[in-house]
């Protein structure tokens, strides 16, 4: 019966050495995992770059527009400010002809 206990126990032994890895195996395996986490970041990254540049091109596409509306509101309002103006000043001119105070 001892027999047999250390020949199981050897067996088992030798089982484990023969599918068990080895440290080195096992720092192989992480360096590959490292190296395949480091290309995922580094496809993350330039994914987020690449949308980022497009986020940020559409924003100054938006701003561009929304500044040259204001400058085309700007120059409208100075064209009324000069329209009012002179027919204010026809309105005046009337009413001086006409005896009118305002």
């Amino acid at each position: 019966m001892e027999d047999k206990t250390a020949k199981d126990i050897l067996e088992i032994v030798g089982f484990l050495k023969d599918n068990m890895v080895c440290r080195e195996e096992m720092d192989q395996k992480f360096e590959q995992m490292d190296q395949k986490f480091e290309q995922m970041d580094r496809r993350f990254e330039l994914r987020l770059d690449q949308k980022l540049t497009e986020v940020k091109s559409e924003i100054m596409t938006h701003m561009d527009g929304f500044i040259g509306l204001h400058q085309k509101l700007d120059l409208e309002l100075v064209a009324l400010r000069a329209k009012y103006d002179r027919l204010e000043s026809y309105v005046m001119k009337l009413a001086h002809h006409a005896n009118i105070k305002l």
